[in-house]
């Protein structure tokens, strides 16, 4: 899958990795679900180049340098075998060809233990891949996002699915874990009082 995906790559992409061409409110519920889990660890799943770090510093307002993964991105190719306590990808499943998101899903639920945020846009890239194709090859709504997630899960993940454009959507699945993981921490913080 990972050659497929560096073959795909636009080598236009990063001008179109402009933070302000990306759903605003996705990284705002981002910043709200990494702020609410308090990650020790984190995974960005497709991180570009990660101008979103050195260029533009996101990691400041997370409270939290993840480490970056991107098949297509020689310096972040190798895919870290975790664990993480989340694991975030904003704009990136749109970038794969549906036949591989089944596998796709199945890579980041096995390295998150905590929590997973999907940012996923639903309408036509600027780009067009070199053989003619548009770059977001997979545009869903959010019922097919949440059907291949619950499916082809390698485990159960507190998981936030936000798609934007032509399909605006959000699910959240596995909440119960969410209240598992509260209630921890709620008995966690009366101990230390």
């Amino acid at each position: 899958m990972i050659q497929k995906v560096k073959k795909m790559s636009d080598p236009l992409a990063d001008k179109f990795r402009d933070p302000n061409l990306i759903n605003e409110k996705a990284i705002e519920d981002n910043l709200d679900l990494i702020k609410d889990m308090k990650p020790e660890t984190l995974l960005d799943f497709g991180c570009g180049k990660g101008q979103q770090y050195s260029k533009w510093k996101h990691h400041k307002d997370m409270g939290i340098m993840p480490t970056l993964y991107d098949p297509a991105v020689p310096e972040f190719e190798t895919l870290p075998d975790g664990p993480f306590d989340g694991i975030i990808s904003t704009d990136v499943l749109e970038h794969i060809p549906e036949e591989q998101i089944p596998e796709t899903i199945n890579m980041i639920t096995k390295r998150a233990d905590k929590f997973v945020f999907l940012a996923i846009a639903t309408s036509p890239a600027i780009a067009i891949l070199p053989n003619g194709e548009n770059a977001h090859c997979t545009r869903k709504p959010i019922s097919w996002w949440t059907e291949m997630y619950e499916k082809y899960s390698y485990k159960r993940v507190y998981t936030h699915i936000k798609t934007y454009g032509d399909f605006n959507g959000y699910s959240i699945l596995n909440e119960d874990l969410y209240m598992e993981y509260f209630l921890n921490n709620l008995k966690l913080d009366k101990k230390t009082s």
